[in-house]
């Protein structure tokens, strides 16, 4: 059942108390909200390997080319990239585990991002949500874009932004979220990165 109300706009109210207080403009790490539904920080996998983890799937819907994990000073993160693809088009999708919106009211979706060579507005990354997907069928799935902030193709290469804080608290059932690039090996071959994807109440 889900929380009782008040409850949740009390922790809602601490939470956001804490983000106020901690949180700098320039931090390039986000603090563990509380309580915390989900979690990724993109640790402990060794640098330029393809992402696999358990639960989550990567998956090229065009071209070949799909999520891997990068390490830079230590800090671990997701990375796409088209670059010598040598593909017209190239479209790869990084899906999170199930995550349970009924345990549960007031979620919230925080994540960064950042880019480097991106010099076209059409080398894109959007953020998605489905409540129907099997965990297999991605293209058969009904997936809604959400609205985050993304690093634009002025933005300082490799500097991770804030997504801003995503409401989650209109769906209900259980969810993926959904990283989604699109480029090609040619005119739209920039990068980008994802990191610190909480999910919080």
């Amino acid at each position: 059942m889900k929380m009782n109300k008040i409850t949740t706009l009390l922790f809602a109210s601490l939470t956001m108390g804490m983000m106020s207080s901690c949180v700098n403009d320039d931090d390039t790490t986000l603090p563990e909200y509380t309580p915390l539904i989900f979690g990724e920080d993109f640790s402990g996998a060794a640098d330029n390997t393809l992402f696999e983890k358990e639960g989550w799937l990567n998956f090229a819907e065009a071209g070949t080319p799909r999520w891997t994990n990068q390490v830079y000073s230590g800090n671990g993160y997701a990375e796409f990239t088209s670059y010598q693809s040598g593909q017209t088009s190239n479209i790869a999708w990084l899906i999170t585990p199930g995550i349970n919106l009924d345990a549960q009211e007031g979620e919230k979706l925080v994540f960064q991002t950042a880019q480097a060579f991106v010099d076209n507005a059409a080398n894109t990354i959007e953020v998605l949500i489905s409540t129907d997907f099997d965990g297999t069928n991605v293209t058969a799935a009904t997936w809604q874009t959400l609205n985050a902030t993304f690093p634009t193709t002025s933005a300082t290469y490799y500097q991770f932004i804030k997504s801003g804080v995503i409401d989650l608290s209109r769906f209900t059932g259980t969810a993926h979220i959904a990283f989604k690039v699109k480029g090609n090996g040619t005119t739209l071959d920039g990068t980008y990165q994802i990191d610190n994807i909480r999910v919080y109440n």
